[in-house]
């Protein structure tokens, strides 16, 4: 009697277990029932692939609406065709074009390559789209098109010509058997992106070059501690400097993954260099991988992300597009990179018109390079010592914009008997030099820190260059001072002392 009072039970136990899962699934497939018109209403609106374009309300109601699918699915064709037409203009390979385009707009993109071969390129940034037409099959969309567009023509070595411009156009893309295509576009109209330039009348710079000891080049932002910041912050106003030149970190910036968390650690460095009055020069697209026109769109959405947070701070003093961009001459050539510090330029005097521009060039060979378009002319001086003024009264007379000098340095490093150098030998030399440029309009030490631990695809692989780059610093990674920091604290007083 008790076995078959346990079985009953045990088999009431299973059908009640049964119909509660059933209960269950159906509460929630009840929750999860949705009623879709078209398949685009079920995509998730989220993809890993970056789309450039921005949605607007279309103006009367359409026979399909566009679901938030249709503008992942449109977006992203949008995006991709305008990058492959400058991967096409760029390596000379028309057939690249017809994964993305169809009809009349391939037959003038296969065009627009051969005349690429003649030194033109043409590089989408961004677009603005307006809905204006989508068939009731999904066949056919067409929409009004706002595009900020790059325009340049290389001749040999030389940037012979420029544009920075917003085109308006009418996009027509067809849904075919691989995804959508642009079937046609009409440009309907074009006006030059206006752009103010401020100019910058601060007093002159006593700065460092700034990375943590244990944590330099690459390993800043993610290891990011405020901590650290703030004391390394108060050592560099002890030693009376006004200023401090970080680097930003181009995929770190520009990562998705890693955006948020590099612009809330920005935000607050600006706050601690403000906390004890330093200004601060961030130095952006640092260590950046490629300077192919289809990754400009991406620093352009990298730039709209950081340039609010560098204009809401009174502690940024001015804004150094690149570092040392002249040494990226040789391999993507001189016309490709003036035209990107110019487009990049450009779109941050119009995002952000407030904010002093600079490019910190590798030697004052390079210092006058696009003078014209920026606030302040600043280069590096590693260069022979006994020229060191000379190259600076040089630069001088050739601009009427302050010139600085955003790196100078001396190693410490002593394989033997003090060669290449010492510690005494660092102070010595970098006392000369900072003497030299003493008439710049500011002068930045490279660096604050030794570094136990050097960036290689930073510096480069030579175990030498390597060495050499770890002892650089004023201090010591554990915070010794060497004779070189009492140079740069006189230095320094000096400095803003002529100036007071």
């Amino acid at each position: 009697m008790t076995r078959n009072l346990m079985l009953i039970a045990v088999f009431a136990a299973m059908i009640g277990g049964v119909l509660w899962t059933a209960s269950a699934a159906l509460s929630r497939a009840t929750e999860r029932t949705v009623t879709y018109q078209y398949i685009a209403d079920a995509l998730d609106a989220l993809s890993a692939r970056p789309s450039h374009v921005t949605w607007q309300d279309q103006v009367s109601d359409l026979v399909r609406p566009v679901t938030p699918g249709d503008e992942v699915a449109l977006g992203l064709a949008m995006t991709e065709a305008w990058s492959v037409l400058a991967l096409a203009q760029s390596t000379g390979d028309a057939w690249l074009l017809r994964d993305s385009f169809s009809g009349v707009a391939q037959e003038r993109a296969e065009r627009s390559v051969l005349d690429a071969g003649k030194g033109g390129q043409m590089v989408v940034l961004s677009q603005k789209a307006q809905p204006q037409f989508y068939h009731l099959d999904g066949s056919v969309f067409q929409a009004e098109v706002s595009m900020r567009v790059a325009r340049f023509v290389a001749d040999g070595d030389d940037l012979a010509y420029f544009e920075l411009v917003e085109d308006r156009a009418v996009t027509t893309l067809l849904n075919e058997t691989n995804g959508w295509r642009i079937y046609a576009h009409e440009r309907t109209g074009a006006a030059p992106i206006a752009s103010a330039q401020p100019g910058w009348t601060g007093a002159p710079l006593a700065g460092l070059n700034y990375y943590p000891a244990a944590t330099p080049w690459r390993d800043f932002w993610p290891a990011f501690d405020e901590n650290i910041i703030a004391q390394d912050f108060a050592r560099i106003a002890d030693l009376g400097g006004t200023a401090v030149r970080v680097f930003l970190t181009a995929e770190y910036f520009a990562d998705p993954d890693t955006q948020q968390a590099a612009l809330d650690s920005l935000a607050m460095l600006l706050f601690l260099a403000e906390d004890v009055g330093l200004q601060v020069m961030p130095t952006l697209f640092d260590l950046k991988p490629t300077f192919s026109p289809t990754s400009w769109a991406q620093d352009y959405a990298a730039l709209r992300a950081v340039l609010p947070v560098l204009a809401a701070s009174p502690a940024v003093t001015m804004v150094d597009l690149k570092n040392e961009p002249d040494l990226d001459f040789e391999a993507n050539g001189r016309p490709q990179i003036l035209a990107w510090l110019m487009t990049m330029a450009s779109l941050t005097r119009a995002e952000a018109p407030e904010l002093a521009l600079t490019i910190g060039w590798a030697s004052s060979d390079a210092a006058l390079e696009l003078a014209e378009i920026l606030d302040v002319v600043s280069y590096h001086d590693y260069a022979d010592l006994s020229t060191a003024t000379a190259r600076l009264e040089a630069v001088q007379a050739a601009t009427d914009r302050p010139v600085m000098v955003t790196e100078i340095g001396v190693t410490s490093y002593d394989m033997a008997l003090g060669l290449p150098s010492s510690q005494a030998g660092q102070a010595d030399d970098l006392d000369a030099r900072l003497k030299a440029l003493a008439g710049a309009d500011g002068l930045f030490v490279w660096t604050l820190y030794d570094f136990p631990n050097v960036d290689a695809t930073a510096v480069g692989g030579s175990p030498w260059v390597q060495r050499l780059q770890a002892r650089f610093g004023l201090f010591a990674a554990d915070g010794t001072a060497k004779p070189a920091a009492e140079v740069v604290r006189q230095a320094f007083e000096q400095l803003t002392a002529i100036h007071d």
